[in-house]
């Protein structure tokens, strides 16, 4: 497997509403753009979704940039989030967005699509596209890959200091609370 210096993550399961064919189309035009190749790793529980978008990685001949992971364990994603230039999330819809704040608490910066559940969200710790526009999407990739190392860090800690607004521990009490409510507790 070729390495990349420099790679998108994308984290999540690969249905079409998730826009992962334009994100390919995508890397397949920025590739063409950029002197060194630029990597796109999609971690992805296997499935007939990801059937397809292997067919898809090698219609568009993207087999060069696209690595199809699979499943990866917890520890591995921090990793690779880490390493990575960017979590891409092109979602056309979503009920909320975890991955993205995964990415956040991971350290790596996030690129989402201009809907309103990921503004909600993620407030303004992300930088958005519109999914819809190829050239937006290429675009937002194209400021991350040039961006200079202190905004780049500056960016991250934002995040960093934001994503701690959400727990695990405090969703759980906040449900447990809603339960005794609900039964006059």
């Amino acid at each position: 497997m070729k390495e990349f210096k420099f790679y998108f993550i994308y984290v999540g399961n690969a249905y079409p509403h998730k826009n992962l064919e334009m994100l390919i189309k995508v890397m397949v035009l920025l590739n063409k753009e950029v002197k060194e190749d630029v990597g796109l790793a999609i971690v992805s529980s296997r499935g007939v979704f990801t059937k397809r978008l292997e067919a898809v990685v090698c219609r568009l001949s993207a087999d060069s940039y696209i690595r199809l992971l699979g499943f990866v364990p917890d520890e591995d994603l921090t990793k690779l989030y880490r390493a990575s230039v960017a979590f891409v999330f092109p979602s056309f819809s979503e009920g909320f967005g975890l991955p993205g704040l995964e990415a956040m608490k991971a350290g790596t910066l996030v690129l989402t699509s201009d809907i309103p559940v990921f503004k909600e969200i993620y407030k303004e710790n992300a930088i958005y596209f519109n999914p819809f526009d190829i050239v937006a999407i290429k675009e937002a990739m194209r400021t991350v890959l040039g961006m200079d190392t202190a905004c780049r860090a500056k960016l991250i800690a934002k995040s960093q200091v934001f994503i701690k607004r959400y727990s695990w521990r405090k969703m759980a009490q906040e449900t447990l609370k809603v339960y005794e409510d609900s039964v006059g507790i």
